[in-house]
């Protein structure tokens, strides 16, 4: 008989034990999925050319949510991992019409409007959602060392291989490993709740 009460209350007590930490996970979760992204430096306006020869602005990313990388076209290091994992990304969201991305070419002297129009032709990228640029060196080395604080200092072309999230109001939301799959499996996580805390 005492035997029988003894299992009863340790059965007891495993079942509270496990109904405790499934509550506690649901709250740690519900309150990780409410705490919105943090708010890490504001890009700047800037001015640059893409790969079709004509002007581009920062203008024509205000409103958007957009994911920026820095990479050059001859890049044999990181940049072809990089630019697989940004396509993979781009291609999930090729319906969201208010979602961009932006490759900055840390190599402008050799990256012009026609290097980069082939190798967005190579990535099968649409170019009006999917933006390569180039322009002056010194324009392109502010944005990577002072504004995304993702480029060595002495040489841009020594960049990050971060991708970054960027915001409609221009604000930069998260950085992100752009050459591991952990990474930009965190970074889609990511836009789907950026999507939905700028949701009007």
């Amino acid at each position: 008989m005492q035997f029988n009460m003894t299992r009863k209350l340790l059965f007891y007590s495993f079942f509270v034990l496990v109904l405790v930490t499934v509550g506690v996970f649901l709250f740690v979760t519900r309150e990780a999925e409410k705490k919105e992204l943090p708010l890490l430096g504001k890009v700047p306006s800037f001015e640059l050319t893409d790969s079709r020869g004509k002007t581009f602005s920062d203008k024509k990313l205000l409103g958007k949510i957009w994911v920026a990388d820095f990479i050059f076209t001859t890049c044999a290091g990181p940049c072809p991992m990089m630019t697989k994992n940004m396509g993979a990304i781009y291609r999930s969201y090729l319906l969201e019409k208010n979602i961009d991305f932006v490759s900055f070419s840390v190599n402008p002297d050799y990256d012009s409007p026609q290097v980069l129009a082939e190798y967005a032709l190579r990535q099968k990228a649409d170019t009006s959602r999917w933006h390569f640029l180039t322009g002056p060196l010194e324009t392109i080395k502010r944005l990577a060392v002072e504004d995304f604080k993702v480029g060595a200092k002495d040489n841009p072309i020594f960049h990050s291989t971060h991708f970054a999230l960027v915001d409609p109001q221009m604000h930069i939301r998260g950085y992100y490993e752009g050459t591991t799959a952990g990474g930009t499996k965190q970074l889609f996580g990511d836009i789907a709740r950026l999507a939905k805390e700028t949701q009007p």
